[in-house]
């Protein structure tokens, strides 16, 4: 490769991250009604005809957005610290799970929008992917065979989805303290059982 098209890569990639970073900074701070091309070109510093080189829609920009919140969720999953000692395996991947959940609470809706999920093939794969890693925190816990760890896990991941639905449709995307008490209660409580 020469130079030349080191730095034209180089460049096509900053400005596509640029505007994915933009993106991402609206919505988590006015929401996903503020977000619109012209908005994300002016955050970016960029031309809104370079947002509709790298992306043909709105839609094609959130997906991307999407699909980065679960490549974020698997990594936060993964490096959740399989061996601390304090909490079970299972515990460490579910508290990775609800603190990205917490954390992003507009991203987290975007993740899980259901028409977009329906839409998306590669947005459902994203999701699995994340999935797969939580899942590996189940079957590391002792007290499930390997024939149950599979459904122990797609049970658990099915809650936590509840959950965070729950949390992120509250005005201000977050549990209450006394929903988060009766529902990280019950939650610790199945989580934690012998």
């Amino acid at each position: 490769m020469t130079e030349q098209h080191r730095r034209a890569a180089h460049e096509i990639s900053g400005v596509k991250t640029r505007a994915l970073t933009a993106a991402a900074r609206i919505l988590s701070a006015h929401g996903r009604e503020a977000l619109s091309l012209r908005a994300i070109a002016e955050t970016a510093q960029i031309g809104i005809a370079s947002i509709y080189h790298y992306f043909t829609s709105k839609d094609d920009l959130l997906l991307s957005l999407a699909l980065g919140g679960f490549e974020s969720l698997r990594r936060a999953i993964a490096t959740a610290g399989a061996h601390h000692e304090a909490i079970r395996p299972i515990g460490l991947g579910a508290q990775a799970y609800f603190a990205f959940a917490g954390d992003n609470p507009e991203l987290f809706a975007l993740m899980y929008d259901v028409q977009m999920m329906s839409r998306h093939e590669a947005l459902r794969e994203a999701e699995h992917q994340a999935f797969l890693t939580f899942r590996e925190y189940v079957a590391s816990d002792p007290r499930f065979s390997a024939e149950v760890a599979p459904s122990v896990a797609a049970a658990l991941w099915a809650l936590g989805r509840g959950i965070a639905a729950i949390a992120s449709s509250q005005p201000d995307g977050k549990l209450s303290p006394e929903q988060s008490e009766i529902i990280f209660t019950g939650a610790g409580h199945l989580l934690n059982r012998d």
